[in-house]
């Protein structure tokens, strides 16, 4: 999940450094203890609690994550899930010299505390994402070595906004209106000392953070997924900042190892789900030609998506609104693959940004051990649904003249061209998460984690610390389970 980057030289560890395992070991051995104490999560477990049924809807991060801590509890845990594999947006592919491509979200970084702690006690380890050297800016048809001191004045600015509101009540805030009717495009036109200057922030913030285009963003969700992930420092940054690790064989391997803790006979894959119907004896869950009767629910996916099951009664009015006015961003995520990571013996880091052009950004995705060059390029929003449109060969022509344009000649020449769209997974159907698009977030933002009934919701996009993250997936899918434990006692 998540795709930002540094805008200055950044300096890290030798690509070719050893592999090394995380320092943040919060808990190890066994993840979750007996009834009557807690677990890693800090729930409370009751004995009243054991034997209750709880299905929860969707295997990616966060269903993992509520499936465990339920579990963890003494529930009897479901987790059905649509794909025929678990990890949600995560995707990784090997490739034949023993490293890997990661399709879909693949970096964790400072205080995304629980990510680091389940690495650490599934035994993963992580590594440095390369970024030594020099980043490539494109400007007004230039090539820059850092953006203008005008693209900084702009983020400090927006952070101070951000500043102002509570990321787990962001309609709160005193200008939540005007913010709310305000587009970031809008905003940075009116804000920025010159066209480029806003261009660049809209492809880097909307685009970068949100894979969407700066109208179809508003100021007040830009400003919650600021307060939310710590600032454009923090979201922007690879060492110290979001995209600092990575996770050996990737994300997808630990979601693996998380679905082989939970109980036998929990996981039903294939599944999709068509209907939840409640009553006075509780739920009952339809999914891939099974019912399953649950004394609560727990929907982690993506509301966009949550909206498409028939519920019965239907869902309350804001609540389905909710989830009609929640789309996916769109991106497009492209791995060129050379024989070395050229890019390096002219001092550069292999990250490189551009104020236009159909890739907004890219950067080295190199593995240790490999002799591999990765270079990864992301098309954002409208860009990307231009590329869409095309033929493939068309695209993949567009792809590398694009890439030659920004990072090089060289760049153009790949050994091969290896992309994935989000959008057309009929199971995600966008990336790297849903946003409310402007004058959504104070009528719709507080059904986010309203429960309905016997239906809790988590996802990434329910998070208020690290939204749209994987961290953010994990902190949700455990807060829908102690709320579910809270009403189960």
């Amino acid at each position: 999940m998540l795709i930002r980057y540094c805008l200055t030289r950044v300096s890290s560890p030798p690509a070719a450094a050893p592999c090394r395992p995380s320092t943040l070991h919060t808990n190890g051995g066994r993840r979750y203890r007996h009834a009557g104490r807690e677990n890693s999560s800090g729930i409370r477990v009751s004995r009243a609690v054991r034997g209750s049924r709880v299905v929860v809807v969707g295997a990616g991060f966060s269903g993992l994550a509520a499936a465990l801590a339920l579990a963890g509890a003494g529930c009897a845990v479901r987790l059905v899930e649509a794909r025929d594999r678990v990890g949600g947006r995560t995707l990784s592919r090997p490739l034949p010299d023993g490293g890997w491509l990661d399709l879909g979200a693949q970096w964790i970084g400072p205080t995304q505390d629980r990510m680091y702690a389940l690495v650490a006690a599934h035994g993963l380890a992580t590594f440095p994402s390369p970024a030594r050297g020099a980043p490539t800016l494109r400007w007004a048809g230039r090539r820059l070595a850092e953006a203008p001191a005008s693209v900084a004045a702009i983020l400090d600015t927006l952070d101070g906004l951000a500043a102002r509101l509570d990321p787990a009540a962001p309609w709160r805030a005193a200008e939540a209106a005007e913010w709310d009717r305000t587009t970031l495009g809008g905003w940075l036109a009116a804000t920025a000392p010159d066209p480029v200057t806003a261009r660049y922030a809209g492809r880097l913030l909307a685009g970068g953070l949100l894979a969407a285009a700066p109208d179809e963003v508003s100021l007040l969700q830009m400003l919650f997924y600021l307060r939310s992930g710590g600032g454009t420092g923090v979201l922007l940054g690879m060492a110290g900042g979001a995209q600092q690790d990575r996770i050996v064989g990737g994300p997808a391997a630990l979601a693996e190892r998380l679905a082989a803790a939970l109980p036998a006979d929990c996981l039903r894959l294939g599944a999709p789900v068509e209907r939840i119907t409640q009553d006075g004896a509780g739920v009952r869950v339809d999914a891939g030609g099974e019912v399953h009767p649950a004394d609560a629910v727990v929907v982690a996916v993506a509301p966009a998506l949550a909206g498409r099951i028939r519920y019965d009664p239907p869902l309350p009015a804001l609540r389905d609104g909710l989830t009609q006015r929640m789309p996916m961003g769109a991106a497009i995520k492209v791995h060129a693959l050379y024989p070395e990571p050229f890019w390096r013996a002219d001092g550069r880091s292999g990250v490189a940004t551009a104020d236009d052009g159909p890739i907004t950004e890219t950067v080295d995705n190199s593995v240790p051990g490999s002799p591999r060059g990765v270079l990864t390029a992301f098309s954002y929003g409208a860009e990307a649904r231009q590329l869409r449109r095309m033929a493939p060969d068309a695209r993949r022509a567009a792809l590398l003249d694009a890439l030659g344009t920004l990072v090089g000649p060289a760049a153009a020449r790949p050994d091969d061209l290896v992309e994935y769209d989000w959008s057309a997974d009929p199971w995600t159907r966008g990336c790297f998460c849903g946003m409310l698009p402007p004058g959504s977030w104070r009528d719709y933002g507080p059904e986010l984690r309203r429960p309905v009934g016997r239906v809790h919701w988590a996802g990434t996009e329910t998070a208020t610390r690290w939204s749209g993250y994987l961290e953010g997936a994990v902190v949700a899918g455990e807060r829908a389970a102690a709320e579910v434990l809270a009403d189960l006692r």
